[in-house]
C-alpha cells in the first residue's frame, strides 16, 4: 500500500474535516448488522461520498471516504449511491476520544495519486461552490487557477453526459 506525503495526508485530511462540518447532513442508514444508524454524510462531485461514522464499541470515530458510482432516480431530482465496502478509499481516523484527537489518515485502497489529488480538488470545489466560508481563500492564489480548470473540465464532462 503506497503512503501519502505527510503534506498532502494533511490536506486531504483538513479538507475532509471541513467538508462533513459544513456540507454534511445527518442521514437514517441500515449498517452491515442490519441496525439503523445515524450517520453524517455528503456526497460530492460525481464519485465521491464522504461518512462520519461516531465512535461505538467497534472503535472511535472515523470519516470514511468512498469511490462511488451513481445511478439517476427517475422518480425523483436526484441520485442514489451505494457505500460498497469494496469501494472504501480512505479512512480518516481518530485514535482516541480525547480532544483535540489525533487523527490517522488510513489509505485503504492503492489508487493512483491523481485519484487522490482529483479527490481534493472535489473537496476544495464543493467547499467554494457550497461553503466559501469555511475556507481563507486569501492565501490560495496559486490554486486558484488549478482549481479553475479542475472545475471547467468537471462541467465539460458533465455537460456531454446530459
Amino acid at each position: 500500500m503506497s503512503q501519502l506525503d505527510p503534506s498532502q495526508s494533511g490536506l486531504l485530511g483538513r479538507l475532509t474535516l471541513t467538508v462533513v462540518k459544513h456540507l454534511g447532513d445527518d442521514t437514517s442508514v441500515i449498517d452491515a448488522d442490519g441496525q439503523l444508524q445515524t450517520w453524517r454524510m455528503v456526497h460530492v462531485g460525481d464519485d465521491v461520498a464522504l461518512v462520519d461514522m461516531p465512535a461505538d464499541e467497534n472503535g472511535p470515530r472515523c470519516i470514511n471516504c468512498y469511490a462511488v458510482a451513481i445511478e439517476p432516480l427517475d422518480a425523483v431530482d436526484g441520485v442514489k449511491f451505494k457505500l460498497d465496502p469494496q469501494r472504501l478509499v480512505y479512512s480518516l481516523q481518530w485514535k482516541h476520544n480525547a480532544h483535540p484527537p489525533d487523527l490517522h489518515l488510513a489509505l485503504v485502497q492503492d489508487l493512483p495519486e491523481q485519484w487522490i489529488n482529483a479527490a481534493s480538488l472535489t473537496l476544495l470545489s464543493a467547499l467554494r461552490r457550497r461553503a466559501p466560508q469555511a475556507i481563507d481563500w486569501a492565501g490560495m492564489g496559486d490554486v486558484m487557477p488549478v482549481l479553475d480548470a479542475f472545475e471547467a473540465a468537471m462541467e465539460s464532462k458533465t455537460a456531454r453526459r446530459h
